[in-house]
């Protein structure tokens, strides 16, 4: 199968048959992955539709089924470009029209504002710093959001697979750092360890020593100020040098494989997860059961 991945406003309401029916005829194109929930977004399109550079502060570009979230305090953002239509609606219906499969794609921790605008469920680095960008998919809120949105989408009419993208417990905010320390990659990969409330809480309840990982975390940084930048150093030989802070982190990636399982429950259509999500640490990724969902990308 050939999936075009394509944000909503590629395909105009006044065009999308148009386009569609050229991507299958020349294209040969069996499906359509559609960005239905995203973070902040800049494109340069290659067409010359105006405006030329389209940009979004991201969110869901559908109208999402009120009583599915009636249950969480984390409500979907609908993206003020949407509000005034139902473009997943009408895509759906050309692709169904057209026999072209329709997966919607979701950013799990990193779509629009949210972290912004739910600060109390955002991941915290090890200093304390609440993300900007990220929620951390162990705070229960979080995760309701996501089980809630799953059903959403898996039973709207034409969504035929959801794929998951950004899944990770992450404080991303580390990839935008500048000046101050050299960072290296181990220092980044350190501050990127979610110390956030839940993520405290859970650790501790699992009898692992949160307060020795942060210290391993806040003191190598600070160490970099000091000496510079860790050189030589693999960021697994690091974990392994520090068991609570690997606990820590292993713990973290049992909470994802345990909302994988719930989302898998939640979702009425194929479950994909797109494995280019994983950053580091590196031993994170090697920890996620992908037997979990349906297919892993």
């Amino acid at each position: 199968e050939l999936f075009l991945v394509a944000y909503p406003w590629d395909l105009p309401a006044e065009d999308v048959g148009g386009i569609l029916d050229q991507l299958r005829g020349e294209v040969g194109v069996s499906g359509l992955t559609l960005w239905v929930a995203a973070p902040p977004t800049a494109q340069l399109r290659a067409n010359p539709r105006h405006p030329r550079v389209f940009r979004t502060r991201g969110g869901v570009f559908f109208q999402p089924a009120d009583r599915h979230y009636a249950q969480t305090r984390c409500q979907p953002i609908v993206s003020s470009w949407v509000t005034m239509g139902n473009p997943l609606a009408q895509i759906a219906k050309a692709c169904a029209g057209r026999g072209l499969n329709l997966r919607a794609i979701v950013s799990a921790a990193a779509a629009g504002r949210m972290a912004e605008r739910y600060p109390e469920f955002a991941c915290r680095s090890a200093f304390g710093d609440e993300s900007r960008a990220r929620l951390c998919l162990a705070n229960a809120e979080v995760q309701t959001y996501l089980r809630a949105m799953a059903l959403d989408l898996s039973t709207n009419a034409g969504v035929t697979a959801l794929t998951l993208a950004d899944f990770d417990i992450r404080w991303s905010d580390a990839d935008d750092l500048h000046g101050g320390a050299p960072l290296g990659l181990v220092e980044r990969s350190l501050m990127a360890v979610c110390f956030c409330e839940s993520c405290v809480q859970r650790s501790q309840s699992a009898g692992i020593d949160v307060e020795a990982a942060r210290r391993a975390v806040e003191q190598t940084v600070n160490m970099a100020f000091e000496r510079g930048a860790c050189e030589g150093t693999q960021i697994e030989d690091f974990f392994a040098e520090h068991e609570s802070l690997a606990e820590h982190r292993r713990r973290q990636i049992e909470d994802l494989n345990a909302l994988l399982r719930k989302l898998k429950e939640a979702c009425r259509c194929d479950l994909l997860l797109e494995r280019t999500a994983f950053d580091p640490p590196a031993d994170a990724a090697s920890g996620l059961d992908l037997s979990v969902p349906s297919a892993v990308i």
